[in-house]
């Protein structure tokens, strides 16, 4: 129509408008406050036109806790607010507002959405001043002379995602849409009780949605390690990225956005790339030429911005990895998200909720029957939300795993599920709930194979050494929580017998269920270890062999030690010693096995991983024995200091520094420094050989970009000497405000504890 303006285009008002689109400016900038513009037509035609949008980023930002959002800086802001409640914006018009004259709608559009439509919630429209509609509403907070400031009120149960939004103007008659130039973000809102991840305490929401860094255990169940991860969910193009695994990669239809459970279950999918191209390819061969060992990765900033940008997965990652980009992606959502680790971690391959293992003679493991395993460690997540679809006896914490593990319906993923209903042993319900009830409470059982032709001969049955000392980061400081509680009864106890029974039985697996008769026997077997050593020095692992009879026995001994990846596949023998023993009546005899440093060194495995195995057997009555254990060699922890204070918006000097451990020099060693709001990811060479005995130090700087609470990871690589790491905690203040943290109350130990602890 001849007499619009250029910034709008004639159409009626909505709805009868839509889906009417108009073409947007060539260089949209949105700004809180208006820039002078040139009368336009409508002036003078005396239609009420908009001529420019308010976003009022800072006022959003800070009321919906998304004011750290990389997309709410710069100089072309992009709204960032989460669903269920109230943002404010602002209209600013060619002529005064009149509440009796002019009629303003606003039509929201599901970006992505092929047809946006009303039935499936992609397509809402809002006549403002009216009555709500589908949870949308609208109204006038006030209007001066060119300014009309709206508030918007989302659905508690809207699409997450990237909105479009435009006005429709009612004036003289006559009906213009005018399109807002940028979308608008909208997420998951745990401070709104009726959106399905409501969190009730603030300090869990600070935690597990708003916390940028934290702690992810690894180790074993002997010896617990906690590692900083960088979970930057506000950096550049972390939101975005996620969004586009959803969308690009996952195809997950915009309609189905609004559900935590269903965008839960397909992140634990897109983030791994076997079958749909998603984020990290997981290698677990100790061999990563191509890409970066997964050891050295120190947060999801470098994974998830390349993984954007080439649109090609990222190589490579393992389960710690994995969980730690799955907590980005949730809490880049608004969805409350927490890394677990699981020691000793059961991967039942035949859903019988066992793990068999089986030996010959030489108490070598038969691998080729061994399908089963017991990882180290494994890592996966928790996703908090309600679960409609089960009932709300199941709400709460649900388990989610991007690891590729096993197909679940067609796709490697695993969840959401639910707490509850793995304590119980409720393995009937979605998702996955068989899987995660084996990891972590699975019976072992080692059988001795004899041939083809022999029946096999049960060794022993232990019934708690599955799921042990499940870790999580504790809420508001760095240290650990225990949560094995959640997931089972205290083990060997009568509640927790009767959950596993009731669970075979559900499962309705054939496979047969076996348990050892308890017998007297004349000859103990007690299989001790040293549980903490640091890597370059020796260790060694014995067994006590008792005959506590009146009769002599001969006893034959097998003590191995072999590396492990932290999967538990055995990857190297290191060393074997076999013994034969007279044993007289009421005596003791102990037999060590020593592993020198020059014996392990070169078959180490990136975690420094062992299985230590004992294998003993009594001529006279037959009875055997075995027992195996897992051991890992510590690292040192990298000490980091830094110069005076740390202010918002200044450099300051950092130290890290350790101390060489091994019997041998340290060369073509590297430092990488990386910390949300801190400092981009650094990498800095050492270029001196380190010898002996002597110190590692680099120096390098930061530039907080803001105030408050951060965590600085420092990590250190060299041929030798791999997956060294510390962090610090510090608190930032205003520049020249309050006075500096010291180093004795900002830092935070890593160092290994252990499991009985």
């Amino acid at each position: 129509m001849g007499n619009a303006c250029s910034c709008c285009k004639e159409g009626g008002c909505w709805p009868w408008a839509y889906p009417k689109k108009p073409n947007l400016p060539n260089k949209p900038e949105p700004v809180d406050r208006p820039k002078p513009v040139t009368p336009c037509l409508s002036e003078v035609d005396g239609i009420l036109a908009v001529c420019e949008w308010g976003l009022r980023v800072a006022e959003n930002g800070a009321a919906h806790h998304t004011d750290q959002y990389d997309l709410m800086k710069g100089d072309v802001p992009r709204l960032v607010v989460r669903r269920g409640q109230p943002f404010t914006l602002v209209l600013h018009t060619s002529k005064p507002y009149k509440d009796d004259a002019h009629k303003i709608s606003l039509v929201f559009s599901v970006k992505d959405a092929t047809n946006p439509n009303f039935g499936n919630n992609t397509l809402v429209g809002v006549c403002v001043g009216l009555e709500p509609v589908n949870g949308w509403s609208a109204s006038v907070i006030c209007t001066t002379d060119k300014d009309v400031t709206l508030t918007v009120t989302t659905s508690p149960s809207a699409v997450v995602g990237e909105w479009q939004v435009e006005a429709d103007i009612k004036s003289e008659g006559k009906n213009h849409s005018y399109p807002c130039p940028e979308p608008i973000y909208l997420l998951f809102n745990p401070w709104c009780q009726e959106d399905g991840v409501y969190l009730e305490k603030e300090a869990e929401r600070q935690e597990y949605v708003l916390s940028d860094s934290g702690l992810i255990w690894r180790g074993t169940a002997k010896r617990l390690r906690p590692c900083p991860w960088n979970f930057a969910q506000y950096e550049k193009d972390v939101l975005p990225c996620v969004l586009e695994v959803l969308t690009s990669v996952c195809k997950m239809t915009a309609a189905h956005r609004n559900d935590p459970v269903k965008v839960s279950r397909v992140i634990s999918a897109g983030i791994n790339s076997p079958d749909d191209s998603g984020v990290l390819v997981g290698n677990w061969s100790d061999d990563y030429s191509g890409g970066v060992s997964p050891t050295k990765w120190g947060g999801s900033q470098r994974i998830l911005q390349e993984y954007y940008k080439t649109k090609k997965p990222v190589k490579y990652g393992q389960c710690w990895v994995f969980s730690g980009v799955v907590t980005s992606a949730c809490r880049a959502l608004g969805l409350p998200c927490r890394s677990i680790t699981n020691f000793s971690s059961a991967h039942d391959t035949h859903g019988s909720l066992t793990i068999d293992y089986f030996f010959d003679d030489e108490c070598e493991a038969i691998e080729k029957l061994n399908s089963d395993s017991v990882w180290n460690f494994h890592v996966w997540n928790e996703v908090w939300m309600t679960r409609p679809d089960l009932g709300e006896e199941y709400d709460g914490w649900q388990v989610v795993d991007a690891t590729p593990q096993e197909e679940s319906d067609g796709q490697y993923r695993c969840g959401p599920a639910s707490l509850k209903a793995i304590k119980a042993g409720q393995v009937n319900k979605p998702f996955d709930i068989p899987f995660v009830f084996a990891e972590v409470n699975a019976d072992k059982l080692y059988w001795k194979y004899r041939g083809p032709c022999q029946p096999m001969k049960l060794l022993g049955c232990m019934t708690d050494g599955i799921g042990q000392f499940l870790s999580t980061k504790a809420v508001g400081k760095y240290a650990r929580e225990d949560v094995t509680h959640l997931y089972k009864y205290e083990e060997a106890s009568k509640e927790e017998r009767e959950v596993m029974k009731n669970a075979l039985r559900l499962c309705e697996n054939t496979f047969a269920r076996y348990y050892l008769n308890e017998e007297i026997e004349d000859v103990e077997f007690d299989f001790k270890m040293n549980d903490d050593i640091v890597i370059g020095q020796p260790f060694t692992s014995s067994v006590e062999v008792h005959n506590k009879g009146e009769k002599q026995h001969q006893v034959e001994l097998v003590l191995r030690a072999d590396t492990v990846l932290y999967t538990g596949t055995t990857k190297h023998p290191v060393k074997t010693l076999k013994k034969q023993l007279t044993m007289h009546p009421y005596s003791k005899e102990t037999v060590t096995l020593e592993v020198s440093f020059d014996e392990y060194y070169k078959k180490l495995t990136d975690q420094c991983a062992f299985k230590l195995s004992c294998l003993g057997k009594v001529e006279q009555t037959g009875h055997e024995y075995f027992a195996q254990d897992d051991f890992r060699c510590r690292k040192p922890d990298i000490k980091i200091e830094y110069e005076g204070c740390m202010e918002a918006d200044k450099e300051c000097v950092c130290h890290a520094y350790f101390k060489n451990p091994l019997p041998m020099p340290l060369t073509r060693g590297w430092f990488s420094i990386q910390g949300a709001g801190l400092t981009d990811v650094q990498f800095l060479k050492h270029k001196e050989t380190v010898p002996v005995g002597g110190e590692v130090r680099c120096q390098f700087s930061v530039k907080p970009k803001s105030t408050g609470e951060r965590t600085l990871c420092v990590m250190f690589d060299s041929k030798e000497l791999e997956d060294v790491d510390g962090m610090l905690t510090v608190v930032v203040a205003t520049a020249g405000g309050a006075a500096p943290v010291t180093n004795a109350t900002a830092e935070t130990s890593l160092t290994e504890t252990a499991g009985e602890a």
